[in-house]
């Protein structure tokens, strides 16, 4: 396959140094929404803000003095858990006794120090991701700060998943039984035909180096759901690869912590896909796929082309990060369970997606003054949902994991997203990756919600 591409549209892992620092100290802020599909946090963080990073300071002038940021490093809710917070347990190597004890001792609390209430127990998150009043995004912020004025703060501005209201219901209506009925079959079918296409007909390998299996990690789900969709990635040499460089560059300017290049980057990758998108719509959709009835349902509601277009886009963004950790979790499993190699995938993807969830927390941010399991919250205030924490007493009241949320916002694709890391994983092994070679050298890609082993 094209290497170099490939490894252009993996994004950068970031310095743990700039994380312990940078991610704690940015997590009080207003601007940040950990998305459900979490797409934004692999990109490059800098040590501290640089010059040209005006839209971090004012995040971190926003949450609170540097006294209070510096207060806000990590402390021991629970004497046996030093070391480890509500932020820090994501990417620790055993996150789940401590959160089990949050959800059984401090289901809803507020923690001083990080300035944000917290949910653990199940039934709290359920209460807080059902609440009217606990949005997506910030009343007075609608896109981040480093986006507006962009075509990537555009393109962001229109997405479902990032909206409360009536506005965005009639596309939401259409988009999520779209990617309901997507079939797991037809994707694994897909995935299989998208990996001939990276790989370019090269067949199996003796083994597949670690880099090769980080790089498809992100590649894979994000072409096949563009194949999936009926949009033309197969048909030119290194479409497939351009168009998953593209969607990594937009996912990685969505951080605020992404830097003037990143920012400009994703900008450019905004206008790319959307242009590749409009040309695809135009002349080269499968016609038997799912989006001409979805153009043609949406036109009968009144919903604006631009509105539709942005949430294609969204959904590959979606395949994009969420998926490359499930499928890398779920590497991890195989190799340290290597007696129930013979365990049907699928059966392993669904329990790793509850034992060892790719996304581990959601945010809310408060829109009016209420009360919220039991306490009094205000307007401005914001809520960590530990959905990893809500995991370790067993699944939703719907039989889903609670890695894929619940209430409005609830992921529409779970099934799709599992079988499409249930299809990573086989044709990585199919092309020599070894999952107990794999899982003797990792690490955590330093995330504040997406729990994605890199493989070294």
């Amino acid at each position: 396959m094209a290497g170099s591409a490939v490894r252009a549209a993996l994004p950068a892992l970031p310095r743990e140094g700039a994380r312990h620092a940078v991610l704690k100290a940015y997590n009080q802020s207003p601007g940040r929404s950990v998305l459900h599909s979490t797409l934004h946090d692999s990109v490059k963080l800098p040590s501290r803000p640089r010059r040209h990073d005006a839209g971090v300071r004012q995040e971190l002038r926003r949450s609170q003095p540097i006294h209070a940021i510096r207060a806000a490093m990590p402390e021991t809710i629970t004497a046996p858990f030093a070391g480890i917070d509500p932020l820090s347990a994501v990417t620790h190597p055993d996150p789940y006794p401590y959160y089990r004890e949050l959800a059984a001792t401090r289901p809803f609390f507020r923690d001083p120090r990080l300035g944000l209430w917290v949910a653990a127990g199940p039934r709290e998150v359920a209460a807080v991701l059902s609440h009217p009043d606990c949005r997506v995004r910030p009343a007075t912020q609608p896109v981040p700060p480093t986006l507006a004025g962009t075509a990537a703060g555009d393109l962001f501005g229109r997405l479902i998943r990032m909206n409360d209201g009536a506005a965005h219901a009639p596309l939401k209506a259409l988009l999520m039984p779209m990617l309901a009925a997507v079939e797991a079959g037809h994707a694994a079918r897909q995935a299989a035909a998208m990996a001939q296409v990276l790989d370019a007909g090269d067949g199996a390998h003796a083994a597949m180096p670690a880099a090769s299996v980080n790089r498809w990690l992100f590649a894979l789900p994000v072409v096949t759901v563009a194949s999936v969709l009926g949009l033309p990635v197969a048909h030119k040499p290194g479409m497939a690869v351009e168009v998953a460089q593209q969607v990594a560059a937009f996912a990685a300017a969505q951080s605020p912590l992404a830097d003037a290049d990143t920012v400009r980057a994703g900008a450019a990758a905004a206008r790319w896909l959307g242009t590749w998108l409009a040309s695809s719509l135009a002349s080269g959709v499968a016609a038997d796929g799912p989006l001409p009835a979805l153009q043609h349902a949406a036109q009968a509601a009144g919903i604006e082309a631009q509105a539709v277009a942005a949430n294609i886009i969204g959904v590959l963004v979606q395949a994009c990060e969420a998926t490359a950790a499930l499928a890398g979790n779920t590497l991890l499993w195989l190799g340290r369970h290597p007696a129930q190699g013979d365990t049907p995938l699928e059966a392993v993807v669904t329990r790793v997606a509850q034992a060892d969830p790719p996304v581990q927390n959601t945010r809310r941010f408060v829109a009016a003054n209420t009360r919220l399991c039991g306490h009094a919250v205000r307007a401005g205030d914001t809520v960590l949902v530990l959905l990893a924490a809500a995991s370790c007493s067993g699944l939703a009241h719907d039989g889903r994991a609670w890695t894929f949320g619940h209430g409005r916002h609830a992921c529409p694709g779970d099934r799709l997203a599992q079988a499409l890391a249930g299809a990573t994983v086989a044709a990585l092994r199919a092309r020599g990756a070894d999952p107990a070679a794999l899982a003797q050298a990792f690490r955590y890609r330093p995330s504040l919600n997406a729990r994605i082993p890199h493989f070294l």
